[in-house]
């Protein structure tokens, strides 16, 4: 028999258009074989624009590298050596199967990053267990940054020089480096090769998705006694970031000396006490640990004025490469109330939409998506301490829907309450489900050989007229009937599949009109039969 090393592109390709080979199978005395993507410690990294209305998704020419101490203990998705990116700045990556990581034998994956027109980034993922990642790594275009954002990179040198970023609102930072500055690793290893200084500077509003742990919030500050401080919210003037890598893949945390870094403030803020700030105030400075991932407060800063232009600004000198803060703080609820759906829902993979309203005023504090499957819970911690009226409404996060007459309201609850609330909901017609089904048909007297088929087909959908693909469902070897309630009857979507996302999406359906709840990717072939 004739063995080709096959992707399977000619046969699911044919399978989602929904032809079968019929009664003559043109790879008669062929058997196609292909090689699994490895199932553990491996990374789905997805490279897009950081700006959200870009109308570029994958930065151009993208390039990736894996650096770093245990670059030589990972591999691409199948195992081998090549690592790309897809042409959709998808990056599969997985530890060697026979060096999984554990907490006796952690892996760091280093992964340098740079496209064209954009800021290189280093990231780094510390493993130390077989758990898988997936997650989404934001590159910013130097001339076109996310609204709120303002970043410069240059290459370090030791000669005196200045980091100076745009200005936002006539405001901006910059941060001089003297002469002879050299940069080091946490552990004191002085950088080696082609090294990279950046300078971020975010607007309070812009703050959240570039902060430490994605969040305003602190439950583990450190005040400047040592002591531990009630969580809390920073209501922030100004964020900045000092940042610095190798191509080698070190992580520079420190400066040689001390270096100064001056930082303008937005126009038209307001202090807690709903004062304007005003030169001479001096408010909180806060640094970000990464050592104990915690936000360390510091010496409180005084705000000063430009006579040029009258812009208020802070001057500090500082050696730590990492985040920053001048911001007030709020304290928070550390822990809050749960609400426990109980409903009619089972196996439903949609949320609906949901908020928390002001129990007085009805002003909507906070809005999200939730689980209501039957016993799903969800609790609302880290919040402003108020009394709040929990809103659930229809509309969910893929189909939309109404979203103005709730289907659940709750009493009003103290959002420092950390009791369970019951919270009971009925629907008279649970949402729409659609069954997908791989259906392979053997000739009489053979059956399915399920160690032929793929370990798993990714399956994403694209509503006609959108730029947009959503993950759908995950069939495998043996589960090959998945039903979801992503989709709609009557609307028209486009369909892709892989058994290996890092090989881009070969397998393609467009333009199909769904006119039932049963969906069938069929195959007549005793290519997978045994």
């Amino acid at each position: 028999m004739k063995k080709v090393f096959y992707r399977l592109t000619t046969l699911l390709s044919l399978a989602l258009l929904g032809i079968g080979f019929g009664c003559e199978n043109p790879f008669e005395g062929i058997e196609f074989q292909f090689k699994d993507p490895l199932t553990q410690a491996t990374l789905h990294i997805q490279y897009t624009d950081a700006s959200a209305g870009s109308r570029i998704k994958t930065p151009p020419n993208l390039q990736v590298a894996v650096v770093g101490e245990d670059a030589n203990r990972v591999k691409n998705l199948t195992g081998g050596e090549l690592i790309k990116p897809s042409s959709e700045g998808f990056l599969g990556l997985a530890v060697d199967p026979d060096q999984l990581p554990s907490s006796q034998n952690p892996v760091t994956v280093a992964v340098w990053a740079q496209a064209d027109g954009y800021l290189s980034r280093l990231t780094e993922w510390q493993l130390n267990t077989p758990d898988n990642v997936n997650t989404t790594v934001p590159l910013i275009s130097a001339s076109q940054p996310p609204a709120g954002i303002a970043a410069s990179q240059q290459d370090h040198s030791t000669g005196a020089h200045t980091v100076q970023t745009t200005a936002i609102n006539g405001a901006n930072a910059q941060w001089s480096l003297p002469q002879n500055t050299s940069l080091s690793t946490a552990d004191g290893q002085n950088a080696r090769g082609e090294t990279k200084t950046t300078l971020y500077y975010y607007t309070p509003q812009a703050a959240t998705t570039y902060l430490p742990n994605r969040s305003l919030r602190s439950f583990n500050a450190i005040g400047q006694n040592g002591q531990k401080l009630p969580a809390f919210l920073f209501q922030g003037l100004v964020f900045f970031q000092l940042e610095g890598f190798t191509r080698e893949g070190q992580v520079l945390r420190r400066t040689s000396a001390p270096t100064e870094v001056t930082v303008a403030i937005q126009p038209n803020q307001r202090l807690l006490n709903g004062q304007v700030p005003k030169e001479g105030d001096s408010l909180p400075f806060w640094m970000f640990d990464v050592t104990r991932n915690a936000w360390v407060q510091q010496a409180s800063l005084r705000l000063q004025r430009n006579p040029q232009n009258n812009q208020l600004f802070i001057k500090t000198q500082l050696s730590q490469l990492t985040h920053y803060a001048l911001a007030e703080t709020q304290e928070i609820c550390e822990n809050g109330p749960t609400f426990r759906f109980q409903t009619n829902l089972s196996g439903v993979d949609i949320r609906y939409y949901a908020r928390l309203v002001d129990a007085a005023t009805n002003q909507t504090v906070y809005e999200t998506y939730v689980d209501l499957n039957n016993g799903a819970q969800r609790t609302f911690s880290g919040m402003i301490q108020r009394t709040v009226k929990l809103q659930v409404f229809r509309a969910n996060n893929h189909t939309g829907g109404d979203q103005i007459t709730p289907i659940y309201v709750s009493e009003a609850v103290d959002l420092c309450d950390t009791r369970t609330i019951t919270a009971p909901i009925s629907f008279a017609t649970p949402p729409t489900k659609v069954s997908l089904i791989f259906d392979v048909t053997c000739p009489e007297g053979r059956q399915v050989d399920e160690a032929k088929l793929p370990a798993e087909l990714r399956i994403q959908y694209q509503i006609v007229g959108t730029e947009d693909w959503v993950d759908l469902i995950t069939m495998t070897r043996t589960v090959r009937a998945v039903a979801s309630n992503r989709l709609e009857i009557g609307k028209r979507y486009r369909f892709r599949a892989t058994p290996n996302p890092a090989i881009g999406w070969p397998f393609t359906q467009k333009d199909t009109t769904l006119r039932q709840a049963v969906y069938r990717l069929d195959i007549q072939s005793d290519t997978f039969c045994r």
